[in-house]
């Protein structure tokens, strides 16, 4: 006697028809990639009778129009997920803790945004290279004008713009928890904490942009970085040819690289210089364009 199939009740194949969708968009990586998902590998993933899922999108275009306003709004990996990771709370804490008599001072108080702002822009901004979550939701973003139709597009712009907008007051109100703690203030009334949040929170995702394209150009095919090509001599003149080119891309992928992983010196906490990113030392210009230390700032008792 043939076992009769699961009975699933429709909303519960809704979700794991996308929740499915969302664990093989996290594997392939891309958002231009869903385009091509199969919508039979879907239903495998998410164990769901076949009749139920073509019931509820007849065509497979409706599924991945579904798919992509949920990855946007309310199936984003981020959007139950504090805008930093947590780690950089304890840091910064460990920071404030071990260093509170710098309070005290101007001086001393310059010497600890700097190092909260070395150790967690430098922690951000890899953190965003690593995450596949964060380049699947950016290659979202950037096929979003050219491959859907006018309504799915609305749709998924929308739940982008509500997941933005939570992720930016977080932010908004972290800058002001730690300019009330540090005694910073903003340089000019026109400007606002939402002007540093976007100026800065744009500033580190595209270098973090910048780095998984470098990297992409690094690695061969088996995972492996690419050896630089030499640099060529002389005057530029007529390129070699598809070989010669690879090794060009790879050379200014090389430096890129470099610019960008390998540490630079900048102001430590006691004085002496210290190792920093081009991430934290950029995003330190941003804050000090917008901020200024409160002459009048007095450190709390305790």
């Amino acid at each position: 006697m043939t076992a009769r199939p699961e009975r699933v009740p429709a909303e519960e194949v809704r979700q794991r028809m996308l929740d499915a969708g969302r664990e093989l968009a996290e594997e392939v990586g891309a958002a231009l990639t869903i385009e091509h998902l199969r919508l039979e590998e879907v239903i495998q993933r998410a164990r769901v009778p076949r009749s139920s899922v073509y019931r509820m999108w007849a065509y497979r275009e409706d599924y991945i129009d579904d798919l992509l306003v949920y990855l946007a709004g309310s199936g984003s990996w981020f959007r139950e997920r504090p805008v930093l990771d947590p780690r950089t709370f304890d840091a910064v804490g460990q920071i404030l803790g071990d260093n509170a008599a710098l309070l005290a001072t101007p001086a001393g108080r310059r010497a600890l945004l700097c190092e909260i702002v070395r150790v967690v822009a430098t922690h951000n901004y890899a953190t965003l290279t690593d995450s596949v979550q964060w380049r699947l939701r950016m290659a979202l973003i950037a096929t979003l004008g050219s491959t859907r139709g006018t309504t799915a597009r609305q749709r998924i712009a929308a739940a982008l713009g509500d997941s933005q907008r939570a992720a930016r007051e977080s932010m908004v109100a972290i800058l002001g928890q730690l300019s009330a703690v540090l005694g910073l203030r903003l340089r000019d009334p026109a400007y606002t904490l939402d002007h540093v949040q976007l100026a800065g929170g744009l500033f580190i995702q595209s270098l973090a942009m910048r780095n998984v394209q470098v990297q992409a150009a690094l690695a061969t095919p088996h995972g492996e970085l690419a050896a630089p090509g030499p640099a060529a001599p002389g005057p530029a003149g007529p390129g070699p040819g598809p070989a010669g080119a690879e090794l060009t891309g790879a050379a200014d992928a090389t430096v890129v690289d470099g610019l960008l992983n390998v540490s630079i010196p900048g102001p430590g906490l006691h004085g002496e210089p210290t190792e920093w990113s081009l991430a934290a030392l950029g995003y330190l210009g941003v804050l000090d364009a917008f901020f200024e230390l409160d002459p009048d700032f007095k450190p709390p008792a305790g």
